[in-house]
């Protein structure tokens, strides 16, 4: 027990790692979760588009489709000019423009009247967004409504008109099917997965920091010296790592919670359990990396560099930095070989958990396997090169 203090208090005296690596990128996660939070809030409304139409018919066919048209989105006057209408498509001041020429009213009946094509209609959709498109897509199924009714039932326009507005306004009976289990807010979501950096940076740095001061040759002889066994040195060692690893573990996910989560307790306790426990093993492999690093006698400054560099490599791999889907299959193919994946699929498989059970739950679990597969892996390597030291250093 007097060795496992003595190397805490080792740990303890570097508070420059711990502020930097584990206090202040943990801060940035968080802050990274509230802007997530902040931005998905507030009601839903329907997306309005630019658009402007030019009835140079007048009849009442043609009025119907102006009106269609612009409702639910915003009228833009554009001049009956050819130069006007390009420089508003050209210039995005509109998305969507419809020209309607003269006589397409009369022309529209007459058509459906004898059974020939429907006259065509001129429209202009801006390139730079497919919201005009769309617009485009539902005034050419208005119109083509229109032609519909006057071939079906004949009448006045005004019949016409209203024989449309009735059919395009028909609903259909549609029913929602609730989740079983509440979904993971996105700002926690966010926050964990952004976690995996300052996590993995904060415990490889502090415990290769923390084995290249123990390895020191006067510390190491007094070791070596001491009465106590060597098996009881190791295990304080490795005691050290795993406690390491469960602070930067708990500060983490302790804060995201408390910031981010709390609501999420009361609504979805498994997947929250979930994420901390995938937070949780990829804290541990963490450390197995630290350990690694520290029985390869990585320097202090190596120990700095390789925990930034690959740390931010494990987070984009795993789909901190961006979504897994993104990430092109090349990349996709080497994320496997990482443990920072599979921690990620069992924090997007939590946040996306429509109903709790078995067989929704055991494959996340199986996902933590994997994950602490490379922990078992590198400790012992690390176990083995520690071996293969310790007798050389005693030869």
């Amino acid at each position: 027990m007097t060795t496992f203090r003595t190397y805490l208090k080792i740990f303890l005296s570097h508070r420059i790692y711990i502020a930097i690596y584990l206090v202040m990128l943990s801060l940035v996660g968080v802050i990274i979760g509230l802007s997530t939070s902040q931005a998905a809030t507030g009601e839903f409304q329907p997306a309005s588009v630019n658009v402007a139409v030019i009835d140079r018919d007048g009849s009442e066919l043609s009025s119907a489709l102006a009106r269609h048209v612009l409702s639910g989105n915003r009228r833009v006057e554009v001049a009956d000019e050819k130069r006007a209408i390009q420089d508003a498509v050209a210039r995005d001041q509109v998305s969507y423009l419809l020209v309607v020429p003269a006589g397409w009213g009369e022309e529209l009946l007459d058509a459906a009247r004898h059974g020939a094509q429907a006259p065509d209609l001129e429209t202009y959709v801006s390139y730079y967004s497919g919201a005009g498109r769309l617009v485009d897509v539902e005034s050419t199924g208005y119109a083509d409504g229109l032609y519909g009714m006057a071939a079906t039932l004949g009448g006045s326009e005004a019949d016409v008109i209203a024989a449309t507005d009735a059919s395009w306004e028909g609903s259909a009976r549609v029913s929602i099917i609730e989740q079983v289990a509440a979904p993971l807010p996105t700002s926690i979501v966010t926050a964990s997965e952004f976690a995996s950096y300052p996590i993995f940076s904060s415990s490889m740095v502090c415990i290769a920091v923390l084995m290249s001061s123990v390895g020191r040759r006067p510390v190491r002889d007094r070791r070596l010296a001491s009465p106590e066994p060597a098996h009881t040195r190791n295990l304080a060692l490795l005691g050290a790592c795993v406690t390491i690893a469960l602070i930067a573990w708990a500060w983490n996910f302790c804060l995201e919670v408390a910031v981010l989560g709390g609501s999420a307790l009361g609504s979805s306790p498994v997947q929250v359990a979930l994420v901390g426990a995938a937070l949780l093993v990829y804290a541990l492999v963490s450390a197995s990396v630290g350990f690694l690093a520290g029985q390869l006698g990585v320097s202090e400054n190596a120990a700095n560099a390789l925990a930034n560099i690959l740390g931010m490599v494990m987070s984009f791999l795993g789909g901190a930095w961006t979504g897994l889907s993104l990430l092109p299959d090349e990349l996709l193919a080497v994320a496997h070989f990482t443990p920072a994946y599979w921690a990620t699929l069992v924090i997007d498989g939590a946040a996306g958990m429509g109903e709790v059970s078995g067989a929704t739950v055991m494959p996340l679990v199986g996902n933590l396997g994997v994950c602490a597969l490379f922990g078992v892996a590198a400790v012992l390597v690390g176990l083995a090169l520690g071996r293969s030291r310790s007798r050389a250093q005693t030869v």
